[in-house]
């Protein structure tokens, strides 16, 4: 009995100078190595841009699917609403539908995203092509309030409208930079190339799909890190 005291003193002791030894370790961890310093805890260096290669998905469609949810956070950003541009369950349709009501009322821009150097051609934004989709939409959306939308785009597109515009949008995701360009009637490039930094929307929508792509079926794990 009186072993087991000793014993159970000596574990209480030792635990107490264990603790003691922690708890001053923490306090230099803390205060940069010397319980003598005062030094102010400063903020680590931000890591670099870590680009975007094709290496990072599974397939060049998942890298499209990406770059089509790049334009939608961007665009989101700057106060446009996404609406469906995708009639079916398939890729075809309108990669991009956005509406906001401006300054002078009622807006919308069609965008085509491509994504490093997937090709383009005109015809994918011609606005024969674009009434096909956007009828399709009408029929197929089973919304009052979202086929309005889409009789009105149907109705503003082949009238000229000018709240109606037409983009191409390219995400050269390895420079972090998205290029952008007006369209004309029959899709061709239609004025000059704007740039943007696209880099710290890529950096949160890539670690967003890290997160919900656990089984690894789009994203191939490759970033982030």
């Amino acid at each position: 009995m009186i072993f087991d005291l000793l014993s159970l003193a000596g574990l209480s002791a030792l635990a107490a100078v264990l603790a003691g030894l922690a708890a001053r370790q923490l306090w230099r961890l803390g205060h940069g190595g010397s319980a003598s310093e005062d030094a102010s805890l400063t903020a680590p260096p931000l890591p670099s841009y870590r680009p975007l290669t094709p290496a990072a998905f599974v397939s060049s469609n998942d890298q499209g699917a990406f770059g089509e949810a790049l334009t939608s956070v961007m665009m989101a950003a700057k106060g446009w609403r996404p609406i469906n541009g995708k009639p079916g369950t398939g890729p075809q349709g309108v990669d991009g539908v956005f509406v906001r009501m401006g300054e002078e009322g009622f807006q919308a821009c069609l965008i085509e995203t491509k994504t490093n150097s997937s090709a383009y051609a005109a015809r994918q934004m011609s606005n024969a092509k674009l009434s096909d989709d956007l009828t399709q939409l009408y029929l197929t959306c089973g919304d009052p309030d979202l086929g309005a939308v889409y009789a009105h785009l149907y109705k503003a597109l082949n009238a000229g409208d000018a709240s109606v515009v037409k983009q191409l949008w390219r995400h050269h995701l390895a420079r972090g930079v998205t290029e952008t360009m007006a369209l004309g009637a029959d899709g061709s490039l239609g004025g000059p190339v704007t740039l943007a930094p696209s880099q710290i929307w890529m950096q949160a929508l890539a670690a967003s799909v890290s997160e919900l792509d656990r089984g690894r079926r789009y994203w191939s794990g490759a970033y982030p890190a």
